[in-house]
């Protein structure tokens, strides 16, 4: 892979395709969650040339400008407003010149992300925001310099790319290194040391454990920290998407958003294998989607089961938002599939007669239904039936 950030700026790589759709269906999302608000931001730290330069792909900031001149179109209650950061000067022309004709909606700043915090905070004031920080490596992510975001009272949220490998060789044997990543997470070696004493001898494992940290870091100022796993089409991991909120609809929309992008993840994958002749023989006896399903709710009712314990109260919510944190299970099933584990009547998704579902073993404390998210529930036996 190149090292040099404009090696990546030259065209759209495969796995960046579909981080643009979950940055784009969650920017849609989040604002039709909050058009109360009347204006929300989107923030784009790292945001690069615009558009990618040999093949003109549009990046991160011409997407989110368009959407937010679709809102403007569509709704007069309420706007969304882009302002995008980037630091090289042979860059920021790129970006001036791509998002021309934006200027209402958008506002570009040349400047290190770090050194603008103060500056975009005042700007935004006190206004729902969602901060993008996609850099190259991990560099621009230290801790100390964003921290007024991260202690923001308002609104705020982070989709943050994370480079486990570049962190993983921060912390390896190179002592010259683990200051750089001392910085990304605002603390000592003994930190994250912490988490490799329990951590497996594998590259993954590794890799896992000093995400963990960065993660638990996040989770100091925001109540819920997801993980999702960007992939090459040989399916190894090429970085994390994590994202944190402290708002319990917006951890539940963004699980959403990464269960819808699932597909369009598979077929980008498949072009990049059979672009490279990888493509994987598909097997005669590949699953029927009513096959699919039912092993997806019955994995989610397994789940279920293991966080919930009997006698203890739940709101629908609530628990739904804890079993899509469960280690690596962000983006594994819709709100559908869980009204449907639970013995709610979901609309979109037409279940097996062979799925068993919850119902009989979930008692209801309230005046609702199981596919109210207010829904107070608890469990009233184990097992499987």
């Amino acid at each position: 892979m190149p090292t040099d950030p404009k090696a990546f700026q030259k065209s759209r790589l495969p796995w960046s395709r579909w981080k643009h759709a979950i940055l784009i269906n969650y920017l849609s999302t989040m604002a039709a969650i909050l058009q109360s608000a009347g204006t929300i931001y989107y923030v784009d730290g790292f945001a690069g040339p615009g558009k990618y330069l040999e093949d003109g792909t549009k990046g991160s900031p011409l997407l989110a400008a368009e959407h937010a001149r679709e809102l403007s179109k569509t709704n007069e209650n309420y706007s969304l407003r882009c302002i995008n950061v980037e630091s090289d000067g042979t860059v920021f022309p790129n970006l001036q010149n791509a998002t021309s004709g934006f200027e209402s909606l958008i506002e570009n700043i040349h400047s290190n992300f770090g050194d603008s915090v103060e500056f975009i905070l005042g700007k935004i004031s006190e206004k729902p925001t969602l901060f993008f920080l996609d850099p190259i490596g991990l560099k621009g992510l230290e801790w100390n310099k964003l921290l007024p975001i991260y202690r923001r009272k308002a609104i705020t949220e982070l989709l943050v790319r994370f480079d486990a490998k570049t962190a993983l060789r921060l912390t390896g044997s190179d002592h010259n290194l683990h200051k750089t990543f001392n910085a990304i997470v605002g603390e000592g070696i003994s930190y994250w040391n912490n988490y490799y004493a329990d951590c497996g001898d594998s590259g993954q494992e590794k890799r896992e454990c000093i995400t963990q940290a960065y993660e638990d870091k996040l989770r100091k100022h925001f109540d819920y920290v997801a993980r999702m796993p960007i992939t090459r089409s040989d399916d190894q991991l090429q970085y994390y998407l994590l994202f944190a909120t402290r708002n319990l609809k917006g951890v539940q929309a963004m699980n959403d958003v990464f269960y819808r992008i699932q597909d369009l993840r598979d077929r980008t994958l498949d072009e990049e294998r059979r672009s490279q002749q990888r493509l994987k023989q598909l097997s005669m006896f590949e699953p029927h989607p009513e096959d699919r399903l039912l092993d997806e709710l019955n994995n989610l009712k397994e789940l279920i089961l293991q966080v919930m314990q009997i006698g203890q109260e739940y709101r629908r919510d609530d628990l739904r938002a804890k079993v899509a944190l469960v280690k690596d299970n962000f983006g594994r099933f819709s709100g559908t599939h869980f009204t449907a584990t639970l013995g709610g009547n979901p609309r979109k998704i037409q279940v097996p007669k062979e799925f068993k579902n919850l119902k009989s073993q979930i008692t209801i404390l309230n005046q609702s239904t199981l596919g109210t998210d207010k829904v107070k529930i608890s469990l009233s036996k184990l097992g499987l039936e």
